[in-house]
This record gives C-alpha cells, structure tokens and sequence, in this order.
C-alpha cells in the first residue's frame, strides 16, 4: 500500500490511525521544512523513529550517555569496535557489560518518543507511507509503541501548550529555586500523588513534611541554578521541548523556581543607576510615565480582547473556539475505543451465548474497564440491542450523535450440528454476521 499527500488535507492522527487499523508494516516519512521524521511500524505498532535534523543529538548512544546510563569512554570503545565488526551499537553495549538490558531499552524508548510526540506540533509538510514486508529495528530491546497511545499523549500536548507557553514564554528564560523551609524530594513512583499547585503554597507554611515532586519535575529541579536556560536543562536532563517546558510550570506553579534576575554584567547601563547614592540619581517623574504605561497597557488590553479570536495561535478564546486538530486527535481516539468496545461485545457473546443488555455488563465480567466505556470528552458510548442485532453510537464534542461513529453488528447464534435456532445446549457455536 502506497498512502502519500499532506498534513494539510489528510492529518497525523488520521494516517496513525489508518496505520493501526489495519495492521500495516512499512515506513513513514514526514517532510517538513527544517526536518524529515522516519517512523517504522510492525503491524501497526511503532518500533523506530529517527530524525534527520536531529541525528546525532537522538543517536542511541548519545541518548544513553545524557542519560546517565552509559560513560562517554564507555561509549567510544562500543563505535570503534562498531565500526570494525558492523554488529548494532545494542548489541556491542550488552555483550561486553558497558550497559544493561534495562538501560538499553530505556535508552531506545527515550530515543522514539522524543522525536515521534515532536511530529504532533507540525501543521504542515509532506507524509508518504511505504508497505514493507518487514522493519529493521532492535527487536530484542524495543518496545514496541501503541498508536492509541501516540494519540493521546498527542491530544494531551495541544491541549496544554498554550497554558504552559504563558508562563514558560521562551525556552531562554532562566529560572532560580526559591527557598521553602522544607525539603524537596522526588516522589518514589510515577504514581504517586503530589500535591496540589494552588493548596500547596498556602498550607506550606503550616506543615514540616517534605515537598514532593514528579520524576520530571526533579530532574529539571536538580538543574536549576540561576544560571541555565531551559533549553540547556531539557538537554541536560534530556527531556521533549514540551516535558522540559511543563515541568518548569508547574514548579512555578507550585513556588519552588522563579525567573531569575539577569546578572549585574548583564543589565543595562541604566539599571545600575538604583545602586546610585540619592543625591547623583537623575531627577525622574514617575507618576507621568506610570500614567502613560497604563494607558499604552489598557490599548493593548483593548486590542488584544478586540481581534484575540482571529489569532490562528490562541486556543483560549472567548468565546472558546472550536480547534479542528484537537477534535481530530479526539474523534480518532473515540473510534479505537468504540471498536474495543465492538470487540468486547463480541467477546462476552462468544463466553455468554447471549448479547450483554449493557456494556456496563462488560466491566463486570472483566472484560472491559471502566474508562474503554467513554470517549474523549467522558461521555458513555450507546448502546442499542434489538433482536439478535447491537449497535454503538458515539458522539461529538458537544454531545451529538456523530455519524461516522457508528457500529452495529448482527450475531447469528446457531446449531453446530443443525440449521435450527440456537438453544443453550453445550457445543454450540456464534457466527457473526457484519
């Protein structure tokens, strides 16, 4: 199967999905303006990604060693005997110790989703999908990645870059820790519940107990120091320019880091004048200027309020603005779910011999959890028995009926061994009739 054109008229979401669905192998390329992102499938499973931008900043080893989990010597003696015996760079590092399987996995995980989530911001370039009969990949130390979850984690970030790029403005900022009378420690797992933003610094004063903080945030709290912008901490720590950037805000969120003031070498001549004894300071009128920045402030505010819905950027509008690459991302996400939903009927009827009267019957019998049963935007999906024939309706982002989601399936059940109407008697078998 050969699938090419543009993201303009044919999305991300919408080729991952088509991917998924049916089960491809082959490469995708994407062309954009200043990078071309390759990205291998296994029936329908990402199992490679690679970056011609960022070539040797995501290379395995590369990522090992920001990472701290190989040695820079260590990983000069794995290229040198790479370049002699042209075995993979996984498999020298496992053979002679300079790393673990652990590492090496993780490593090759790091090195796929940086590049692939990247790919969620572009809105424009050219996309073309070769089938292959197979994808050259590290089999052995690669975890092969679910399109489900590329589309999530994808609809997770367009939904949270304009509200962390308020605060996070540039990645050039740098921030310094403010100090707090208590410790401030990683929480032991990636589950582990921390505390919230805006409870957090009214109640700090009142509790010793450490402040605890998600794995992503420490490693860009350990790195900041006044000096560092976030761009040299998400390469330090290596985390995505988005991960990098929602760390800091909710660490600004929560009142441990600030934006630092620039240095005494840095500011200009003129804000050294405040240092000056009083008598030698130039004479200033400050009400006139305080009273010409609120006017300049309030025509900005006036203008900014007048044409905010007219910028392509500003995903908070008022009134809010329908975004069609959000709801993309969302309805593609709603039609995997509703298809697991399709096969979990299908399952139970198989077990049951009978169709559930709800799919609530499909969470009881484990078959389904709780949350395949909703869409994106938490609504229950319907779902309509009649006769011997099931249908599942799935809606909008505004509660409607949407018709291009929408299954219904006829399950014949007859005699295995007479072409009677099924009764329930052992051996017996289900056709299921689309």
């Amino acid at each position: 199967m050969a699938l090419e054109g543009t993201l303009r008229d044919f999305s991300l979401a919408d080729i991952l999905q088509l991917i998924s669905l049916q089960h491809k192998t082959g490469l995708l390329t994407v062309r954009g303006p200043v990078d071309t992102v390759t990205l291998g499938f296994l029936d329908g499973m990402m199992v490679s990604a690679e970056s011609s931008a960022q070539r040797l900043d995501t290379r395995l080893g590369t990522v090992l060693v920001k990472t701290r989990r190989l040695t820079a010597e260590a990983l000069g003696r794995a290229l040198e005997m790479q370049a002699q015996t042209l075995q993979r760079l996984g498999f020298i590092l496992l053979k002679n110790g300079f790393c673990s399987a652990q590492d090496l996995q993780d490593g090759l995980d790091i090195q796929i989703k940086r590049i692939a989530y990247g790919l969620f911001r572009w809105t424009d370039g050219d996309y073309v999908f070769e089938q292959t009969e197979h994808v050259d990949y590290d089999a052995e130390s690669t975890t092969p990645i679910a399109v489900e979850r590329l589309l999530m984690e994808g609809a997770r970030m367009i939904d949270e870059w304009p509200i962390v790029e308020k605060v996070v403005w540039s990645l050039y900022i740098v921030y310094q820790k403010v100090p707090v009378a208590q410790p401030v420690i990683p929480a032991e797992d990636e589950d582990e519940d921390v505390e919230d933003s805006t409870v957090a610094k009214h109640a700090r004063e009142k509790r010793l107990d450490p402040i605890r903080v998600s794995r992503a945030e420490w490693s860009v709290y350990e790195l900041v120091d006044g000096r560092r912008t976030v761009a040299e901490i998400n390469e330090l720590a290596f985390l995505s320019e988005f991960d990098g950037c929602k760390a800091c805000f909710d660490l600004v969120s929560r009142g441990l880091i600030e934006e630092s003031m620039p240095r005494a070498e840095e500011l200009p001549a003129e804000a050294l004048v405040a240092d000056a004894p009083t008598h030698v300071r130039p004479s200033r009128r400050p009400i006139d200027v305080a009273l010409l920045a609120g006017l300049g402030l309030a025509v900005l505010a006036l203008l900014a309020l007048r044409f905010q819905a007219r910028n392509p950027l500003n995903f908070l509008t008022l009134p809010p603005r329908r975004v069609e690459l959000v709801d993309g991302f969302k309805k593609s996400l709603s039609l995997l779910r509703l298809r697991r939903v399709a096969e979990g009927v299908d399952a139970y009827t198989l077990l049951s011999g009978q169709l559930p009267e709800t799919v609530e019957a499909l969470v009881s019998s484990h078959i389904l959890a709780a949350a395949d049963l909703k869409d994106p935007w938490g609504a229950t999906y319907r779902y309509i028995v009649q006769d011997k024939k099931f249908y599942l309706v799935g809606f909008d982002r505004l509660g409607q009926t949407d018709p291009d989601l929408l299954f219904s399936r006829t399950l014949a059940l007859r005699d295995s061994r007479r072409d009677v109407d099924f009764q329930p008697r052992p051996s017996k078998e289900i056709t299921i009739v689309e």
